[in-house]
């Protein structure tokens, strides 16, 4: 009789085990699954500022051809500059979340972008025309990666190769 309550006892314990098992299992899996959705988010959300920052070498090159006013450079460098410490912003979230080395450089990649928009900014205007003459090239380069950036709708589908070539160009950029 008293083998048989143990028996018994250890049965449901067992039972009670296993269905523990089983709910954690499934709240893990649901926090994982969460947890995806909400990285596919905040990375979805950063590509429109990824387009914005697709043609900032052209449309530098148009202000300087068309002789546009200081003002009008001013107002699109501090524009491009906000849509690049935004994505700065994203792709921080994103590395410090993930811990991925692809969102590492891009974090890397806009925080040089955004420093080169900053300055550009709010420079005199010789320093600031020069400054966009100068890097004209290694901006169009960017228009380009980036416009490539926009094409990836997933996160795990950003290429490696494609964000260590955003930061290299990058890198590029001259504030002197």
């Amino acid at each position: 009789m008293i083998r048989t309550r143990r028996k018994n006892h250890v049965v449901v314990l067992v039972v009670m085990f296993i269905l523990v098992l089983l709910f954690s299992s499934y709240v893990l899996w649901n926090c994982r699954k969460d947890e995806k959705s909400l990285i596919t988010s905040v990375y979805i959300y950063g590509l429109k500022d990824a387009r914005g920052l697709s043609d900032v070498g052209g449309s530098f090159e148009y202000l300087l051809r068309e002789n546009a006013s200081d003002d009008l450079i001013v107002f699109y460098a501090r524009a491009y500059s906000i849509r690049a410490g935004h994505l700065e912003d994203t792709f921080g979230l994103l590395q410090a979340y993930t811990d991925d080395e692809r969102f590492q450089l891009m974090f890397s990649a806009m925080s040089n972008y955004h420093l080169f928009l900053h300055v550009v900014s709010f420079s005199n205007s010789t320093r600031m025309k020069s400054l966009i003459e100068k890097n004209l090239e290694t901006l169009k380069e960017l228009d380009n990666l980036m416009e490539n950036v926009t094409k990836y709708q997933n996160p795990d589908d950003l290429p490696q190769e494609l964000a260590e070539k955003i930061f290299r160009t990058s890198e590029k950029l001259e504030v002197q």
